[in-house]
């Protein structure tokens, strides 16, 4: 009973923080603003962070899960790995950050160097392993990629996908629909990881 209790604290806490940070951003919220949304005594919420940051580095970590779910299920379908594996992978994320806008701001401005620092890590452990096993194992069966340093280009590719959707209102607002800006994003990749670099190909100026 204890032990549910203390997860549903937990779980509300960063609830209402994320709202907060949606909402108000980082630097304008307090511990006071996510204790009163909380309904809990301060003291109780220092029980489960130690600061503010800490509570933006678990809300970070949560968004991080759920991308991590997302490129599991695709995997999990058994589907060639390559390209086309690939390309539902950069939608999936696209579409998930392009979702979490406001957090999305919020990640970039907010926190100092210890939370840049452990974004940072969190990225490259989580993510990008992931999509530089996904560029590994498919160079191993052939499948499509060309040669290249598969933990360099992930953190590239997960790097791009992030900056893209963090512009995506931006964009719209210019008269480009986020699909439009998606698709653009998933041909660019795949030219990017399947196309002949520059410096391979064959040079056809005139001599």
């Amino acid at each position: 009973m204890q032990v549910a209790k203390r997860e549903e604290r937990y779980e509300r806490i960063l609830a209402e923080a994320t709202h907060l940070f949606a909402v108000k951003g980082y630097e304008q919220t307090t511990v006071s603003d996510i204790v009163k949304a909380c309904e809990m005594a301060r003291g109780t919420f220092y029980l489960y962070f130690e600061n503010l940051e800490q509570v933006l580095s678990a809300v970070f970590s949560r968004v991080m899960n759920l991308l991590w779910e997302q490129v599991e299920q695709i995997l999990g379908k058994g589907e060639p790995l390559g390209p086309g594996a690939m390309k539902n992978i950069v939608r999936a994320i696209f579409h998930l950050l392009a979702q979490q806008k406001e957090l999305l701001s919020v990640f970039r401005c907010g926190g100092g160097q210890v939370f840049n620092k452990f974004k940072y890590e969190t990225i490259r452990d989580h993510l990008g392993v992931g999509v530089a096993n996904l560029i590994r194992e498919s160079q191993q069966h052939d499948g499509g990629f060309r040669p290249c340093t598969p933990e360099l280009v992930s953190m590239m590719i997960t790097t791009l996908i992030d900056q893209m959707a963090y512009y995506t209102f931006a964009l719209e607002q210019d008269g480009y629909p986020q699909e439009i800006v998606m698709q653009e994003l998933v041909n660019f990749i795949e030219y990017g990881i399947c196309g002949t670099p520059y410096d391979m190909m064959e040079d056809t100026t005139e001599k």
